[in-house]
C-alpha cells in the first residue's frame, strides 16, 4: 500500500513539472520585453528625387531658375528649369553658377557648383552645349554637370534641396576651374575613354576642391563649418 501511494506520487509530480516546463515554454512575453524592439532607421532617399521649388533669378540675366532633382552625391548632375517671362528671347549659361543646400548652414552639407556643358535632352537624346536660347514666354529643362565645392563639408544626398546662389562664382576661380576640368577631359580622351567627360568627374571633382581651397572666398551659404578656413 505504501509503495502503490509512492508511485501514484511520484507520477503526480512527474506531470506536475512537465506541465510547468510546457507553459513556460508557450508563455506570452512580459510587455517590458517588446519594449527593447528597435525600429528600423529611416533611410536617406539614394535616387533622384523630384522636388516642387520655388524660382529665382539668374545672376546676371532677365531669366529665372530653379533646381529641381539632384542625382549624386559628391558630384553628379542637378536638374533645373529655366524660365523666360521676357518679351523677347533670353541667352543661358550655367558658367559660374552655384547652388545652396537649404537648411542651417552650420550642419548643411557642400554647395555645388556647376562645370562645363549643360545636357540639353534632343530627339530622345541629350546635346551638350554652353549656352542655350530661351523663348519668350518659355521654360526650358537641362541637366547640369555639378560637384561639391567645399571639401570640408559632408556630400549631399538626392533627398537635399538647392537654391541657385545670389551671385556667380568669381571669373578667376570659375576660369580656373573650368581650365583644369578641359585638362582632365582630354586626359581622359587621350587615355582612350569612350565617354571622357563622366570617365574623368573624380579629376574633375579633385581639381575643384585644389581651386577653391588655394584662394578661398566666402559665398553664400556660409556657416560655422568655414570658421577653419
Amino acid at each position: 500500500m505504501i509503495v502503490r501511494n509512492l508511485v501514484t506520487l511520484a507520477l503526480s509530480l512527474l506531470v506536475l513539472l512537465l506541465g510547468t516546463a510546457v507553459a513556460e515554454e508557450w508563455e506570452e512575453p512580459m510587455p517590458q520585453q517588446r519594449q527593447h524592439r528597435i525600429p528600423h532607421a529611416k533611410q536617406t532617399p539614394s535616387k533622384p528625387v523630384r522636388h516642387d521649388t520655388k524660382f529665382a533669378k539668374v545672376p546676371g540675366s532677365k531669366l529665372q531658375i530653379r533646381a529641381i532633382e539632384y542625382d549624386g552625391s559628391t558630384n553628379g548632375t542637378l536638374k533645373v528649369q529655366i524660365k523666360n517671362t521676357d518679351k523677347s528671347a533670353q541667352s543661358f549659361s550655367a558658367t559660374g553658377l552655384f547652388f545652396v543646400p537649404n537648411g542651417d548652414p552650420d550642419s548643411a552639407p557642400q554647395r555645388l557648383g556647376a562645370v562645363g556643358p549643360m545636357q540639353l535632352a534632343a530627339g530622345g537624346g541629350a546635346k551638350e552645349t554652353t549656352k542655350i536660347e530661351v523663348a519668350a514666354g518659355a521654360t526650358v529643362e537641362v541637366a547640369l554637370d555639378v560637384f561639391c565645392i567645399d571639401s570640408h563639408r559632408s556630400s549631399p544626398s538626392p533627398a537635399n534641396v538647392f537654391t541657385v546662389g545670389q551671385k556667380r562664382l568669381p571669373k578667376h576661380l570659375t576660369s580656373t576651374i573650368e581650365k583644369r576640368a578641359d585638362m582632365a577631359v582630354k586626359k581622359a580622351y587621350s587615355d582612350g575613354e569612350s565617354a571622357p567627360r563622366p570617365a574623368a568627374k573624380s579629376a574633375i571633382q579633385s581639381e575643384v576642391w585644389r581651386s577653391r581651397d588655394a584662394n578661398w572666398v566666402p559665398l553664400e551659404g556660409e556657416g560655422s563649418q568655414e570658421a577653419v578656413k
